[in-house]
């Protein structure tokens, strides 16, 4: 069981209104949370971090928590994605089905990219992952032509919400002590991931308590990198309706 040392707090931003905005951004704090909890689980229990390695290992994470926040959950839903003037055969990497709940029934698309960020950031996010969110975005924009293509019927039953997704694992090297600030890595994410002006209008941050994250081992010996945290940056795109 996770204890009161691995307590899940996370710092979070919103921005924008729209049709199932708030429904939408309810449902993706609640996975971000369960994705969070289930990362401090699986350090608490192994004393290792290797759920950040990467997209694959995010999912293990994630796939659970949209599984629950969800009526319905697929990965890797293949899709039809306009690249240019072509379309291409592709794959969005989760479909949701989520019920009425509080709002109107709708289905969610969801394009993840991670990767890891050094802190504290002095000189800006690293330039790779503003292009990861730019290339999120642009993958998710790209499936318009799903909907609008031979299973139209299909998707005109229900609003189309699309979200691109990037999470951080946040890090340090060697055995200083580094001091950050979970609002102001928000503040400089917002000013700095943008795609064609789309910023992001959800954001989360957690922090790793010095007691998880000193009690881990080292995973690559000769940097001795440190588990800081994990971040959540989100674009939601307004509902799309066939």
């Amino acid at each position: 069981m996770i204890g009161p040392s691995t307590e899940i707090i996370i710092e979070k931003w919103r921005k924008g209104r729209f049709p199932l905005k708030k429904s939408v951004s309810d449902r993706l704090d609640n996975v971000i949370w369960l994705a969070t909890k289930d990362a401090a689980r699986y350090m608490e229990t192994t004393h290792y971090t290797t759920f950040a390695y990467g997209e694959r290992q995010m999912n293990s994470l994630l796939a659970p928590a949209f599984s629950m926040c969800s009526s319905a959950m697929i990965l890797e839903y293949p899709s039809i994605r306009k690249i240019g003037s072509r379309n291409h055969f592709a794959r969005a990497d989760y479909f949701c089905h989520c019920d009425k709940g509080r709002s109107t029934e709708h289905r969610m698309f969801v394009e993840l990219k991670s990767s890891w960020q050094r802190v504290p950031i002095h000189d800006g996010f690293n330039k790779s992952n503003v292009e990861l969110y730019g290339k999120a975005c642009k993958q998710i924009c790209g499936l318009i032509n799903e909907f609008r293509g031979d299973n139209r019927e299909f998707y005109s039953k229900f609003p189309i919400i699309r979200v691109c997704m990037l999470t951080l694992a946040l890090y340090s090297v060697g055995n200083e002590v580094v001091e950050w600030d979970e609002k102001e890595l928000l503040r400089q994410a917002e000013s700095q991931f943008s795609y064609k002006g789309r910023r992001p209008n959800l954001m989360g941050v957690w922090k790793t308590p010095a007691e998880l994250r000193d009690d881990m081992e080292p995973e690559w010996k000769e940097d001795n990198y440190k588990l800081q945290g994990l971040m959540y940056i989100c674009h939601i795109m307004e509902p799309y309706h066939v």
